[in-house]
């Protein structure tokens, strides 16, 4: 073969390699440079480094199904809960989406799932927002093992959202701890610790149905400890404690009460209007009486 025919080859198997890797399509996110503020995530994408955002949009924005943001322990940090109407991380009408593994921190809200389904979000420090983690719309959603702090508003908030799983969560020192509202249905909230909220630790209002609040353990609630107003329905309260808050343990409307223990409350135990008495309640060092209304205690 002659160097020229050598070189045509050569420079032909070299055009089919690139023709090849263009229809294969880029690498992963996780393979290139990180993202930066402001990116839409199309792919899986592992986080190399923090971002440190300005106040111009979101910290990032998930665009795709099924995409998974990892965190990979690094902080996606705004310019101050006030300073911003954005969110550190966005999905908008996404199914399937994960967030985890990191801290969100600095924005209007840390984590939004608006009109989404089926989003996962995980083992992320959500601190110093304005709100935690906003679902808003859409269902179906995990949020589980978050750390959840000092945000300005909830901690957690459902809002015109369908069978969603709260679980596991620790939610510390902000003005309400996890609140269902605005219609939301269907919606279990289990085995979170729930500290020091400024006003309600849990609450189901605003026309929630379905909700079922179960083994959370709510303290130091400035406000009563866990709340269900009467224009919701169907709530279920089962084995959550409740003690030393400002108001009441429980102060709930139209549910079942069953297993409750509220203990060391500057208000009465339990509080129950218009709800069922599952048995099991047990209140004792309360500062109001009597230990409990509406339903049946004995001391633990």
């Amino acid at each position: 073969m002659s160097i020229l025919t050598r070189r045509a080859a050569a420079a032909a198997s070299a055009l089919a390699l690139a023709a090849t890797a263009a229809l294969v399509g880029s690498a992963p996110a996780s393979a290139l440079d990180g993202p930066e503020c402001g990116d839409v995530i199309m792919v899986d994408t592992v986080l190399t480094a923090d971002l440190v955002c300005d106040d111009s949009s979101d910290g990032l924005v998930i665009g795709a199904d099924g995409v998974t943001l990892d965190l990979g322990g690094h902080a996606i940090s705004g310019p101050g809960a006030y300073a911003t109407p954005w969110a550190a991380v966005r999905t908008a009408g996404r199914t399937g989406v994960t967030v985890t593994h990191g801290t969100v921190t600095g924005f209007q809200a840390g984590v939004v799932l608006d009109q989404s389904w089926g989003a996962t979000v995980s083992k992320l420090n959500v601190v110093a927002n304005d709100q935690g983690v906003n679902l808003a719309g859409g269902g179906q959603h995990l949020v589980a093992k978050n750390t959840v702090s000092a945000n300005g508003r909830d901690g957690v908030r459902l809002g015109l959202s369908t069978g969603n799983i709260v679980t596991q969560n620790t939610v510390d020192g902000n003005t309400w701890g996890i609140s269902v509202a605005d219609g939301s249905q269907d919606n279990a909230v289990s085995r979170n610790v729930v500290t020091g909220s400024s006003q309600h630790g849990l609450a189901a209002f605003g026309w929630a149905t379905g909700t079922s609040f179960t083994q959370n353990r709510v303290s130091a609630s400035w406000s009563d400890g866990i709340v269900v107003r009467n224009e919701t329905s169907g709530t279920t309260l089962s084995q959550n404690a409740s003690w030393a808050n400002g108001g009441a343990g429980l102060l709930v409307a139209n549910s079942l009460v069953v297993k409750n223990t509220a203990v060391d409350n500057a208000g009465q135990g339990i509080v129950a209007v218009a709800s069922t008495d599952g048995g099991g309640n047990k209140a004792a060092g309360n500062l109001t009486e009597p230990q409990c209304s509406g339903v049946t205690c004995t001391a633990p």
